[in-house]
């Protein structure tokens, strides 16, 4: 909820910094967290909780919503990147591939398609060592997020 409210604008993180002060002391710490962890940037919930997970793991922070271009060509924007690791991480749900409000008058097969195009494009940057996917029921398991973590070297408790 924070994320949304920040990504909407509907609140400012000045704002939430006040009403820490109305929360009960015993809550204050666990509430200041959820608020010093907020972006603006997490595009959906799931990337929201992806962000809570690899703090979960102490992973490094990831840069949200980096985005990738070579000069003169298409640019994409990737969920996170870890650039010391060179792992990008995507969050995809199924919806992407069959809600026909997501899909815009494309078929599945297209969405498909120009996905494995996007990855492909992404692959052509030497600094892209990896790309890691996860869906909602990966992030409800912390298990699946460490090994898939760890398998491409990005540190975790």
């Amino acid at each position: 909820m924070i994320d949304a409210a920040l990504g909407r604008r509907l609140v400012l993180p000045e704002m939430l910094d006040d009403e820490l002060t109305a929360v009960e002391p015993k809550e204050h710490a666990r509430a200041h967290r959820a608020v010093a962890m907020g972006s603006p940037l997490s595009d959906s919930p799931a990337e929201s909780i992806g962000r809570v997970r690899f703090r979960q793991l102490g992973a490094p922070d990831p840069v949200q919503q980096h985005e990738f271009a070579h000069p003169g060509e298409r640019r994409t924007r990737v969920d996170f990147w870890f650039p010391d690791q060179g792992v990008v991480v995507e969050i995809d749900g199924r919806a992407k591939y069959e809600d026909p409000a997501m899909l815009g008058g494309s078929t599945t097969a297209d969405a498909h398609w120009q996905e494995k195009r996007r990855e492909d494009f992404l692959r052509s940057f030497p600094e892209v060592r990896f790309i890691v996917r996860f869906s909602w029921s990966d992030l409800m398991d912390l298990e699946t997020v460490r090994a898939a973590l760890v398998r491409v070297g990005i540190p975790c408790r």
